[in-house]
């Protein structure tokens, strides 16, 4: 009996010499690639790397871009705000710069330029291409509205209300809360599309935030009950954070078996059978941002002030796409269908015709051109930035000469 339990005893100490030798090296193997993945890191930052849109092709011979992401990735950190869920924080850089409210520096015209009795005032809302990724702070579409504006004589103060990932009903809600601030504009305009039908792609439903699945987490996990599902997360959260699994994951990148990083994730694929269900959902797209424009429509007509909508393009609506733009297209080719079926409906249910002109479907507005645009699917380059602005003046100009002069009534603030 006693030789057993000695030779039990050995056992145990082998497996646990073992089990302590195999995490020894672990844990010496996870601080070298740390301090590998950090040295590779801070030189791809130095040599503007970090971001691989710093590369794309509508920054040949650009000196500004490895800067420029420089700043965008330290001015992308956001903070909780109600209601709409996030804002990024303050920011202060040479391109990019964020106010104190979260809100991205606006071109303004040169002091003594604006004329008598002040301008009129214009928020734009919209996500990230709104808000301006890829763009300096001047470059933006509402910055480059603003000049174009002003180029023409009409004077106006153009607040961007961009932010990334954004949702039409988040712009809706942002806008409610200036209104109820009495903050009030003579002209708002709404850049939307690829978010709204991003999220029903993602999640299956119409007319939720991206990533609702997040919040309602995190909702749950700040009850007593959800102690166990935190402590999960946490242990999720930290093997997610190792070097060892960047590590694995690359290798599985390499062969093949994980899709690559940055590719949008495929939710609603052809394996989904149900045509019923993949129709309505394009529909309730379209019912969603309906209802949104038919809400601002409403508050315009109560509070006096006019409403601009556009629907956005991406880069599958490009015929003429450069080579960088068709790698940009295949690495989320699986959204293409969805996206082309969403705007199917768009044109079908005639949004043009149903809003008297406020209302203007872009997605052809690259479809002819064959320089470079697109820095990923979506974000444009600042000469794109300009074809909207372009257009969304010629429209304001438009409101001005059908004699609609933008003007509110004075409502005291509350």
């Amino acid at each position: 009996m006693r030789a057993q339990v000695k030779k039990l005893l050995l056992q145990v100490r082998e497996v646990w010499l073992i089990l302590s030798i195999t995490l020894l090296f672990l844990l010496l193997f996870e601080v070298a690639l740390s301090l590998g993945y950090a040295m590779l890191d801070r030189a791809r930052a130095d040599s503007g790397a970090a971001d691989w849109r710093a590369r794309a092709d509508v920054y040949a011979g650009v000196a500004w871009a490895r800067d420029y992401y420089r700043e965008f990735e330290e001015s992308s950190a956001t903070r909780w705000a109600s209601y709409v869920y996030w804002r990024r924080q303050p920011y202060q850089g040479r391109y990019i710069n964020v106010d104190a409210d979260g809100l991205r520096r606006t071109w303004t015209c040169a002091a003594g330029r604006a004329p008598a009795g002040g301008g009129r005032r214009i928020f734009v809302f919209g996500g990230s291409t709104l808000w301006g990724v890829g763009a300096r702070d001047d470059f933006t579409i509402p910055s480059l509205l603003a000049a174009e504006l002003a180029e023409a004589g009409t004077e106006c103060e153009v607040t961007n209300y961009g932010e990334s990932g954004y949702v039409s009903s988040q712009e809706v809600i942002a806008l409610i809360q200036e209104l109820r601030a009495g903050n009030i504009p003579d002209l708002v305009i709404f850049y939307d599309g690829v978010n709204d039908t991003y999220s029903a792609y993602q999640q299956q439903v119409a007319g939720l935030p991206q990533n609702e699945t997040n919040r309602i987490r995190e909702f749950n996990l700040s009850h007593a009950r959800g102690s166990p599902a935190l402590r999960t997360l946490c242990l999720h959260r930290m093997v997610d954070s190792l070097s060892l699994t960047r590590l694995a994951r690359g290798v599985l990148r390499r062969v093949g078996i994980m899709p690559p990083a940055g590719d949008a994730a495929t939710y609603w694929g052809d394996t989904n059978n149900d045509v019923a269900g993949k129709e309505a959902l394009f529909r309730n797209v379209l019912a969603v941002y309906r209802a949104n424009v038919r809400l601002v429509e409403a508050l315009g007509k109560q509070y006096g002030f006019q409403s601009l909508f556009y629907w956005q393009p991406t880069v599958f609506d490009k015929s003429h796409r450069t080579a960088y733009e068709e790698v940009q297209r295949k690495s989320v080719e699986g959204l293409e269908p969805f996206y082309g079926e969403v705007n199917a409906r768009l044109r079908e249910g005639k949004f043009e015709a149903e809003h008297d002109g406020a209302f203007h479907d872009l997605t052809g507005i690259f479809s002819d051109a064959s320089r470079p645009v697109y820095i990923d699917w979506c974000h444009v380059s600042e000469w794109g930035n300009g074809l909207v602005a372009e257009r969304m003046a010629a429209d304001v100009a438009g409101l001005l000469a059908a004699g609609k002069t933008l003007a509110n009534p004075v409502l005291a603030p509350p």
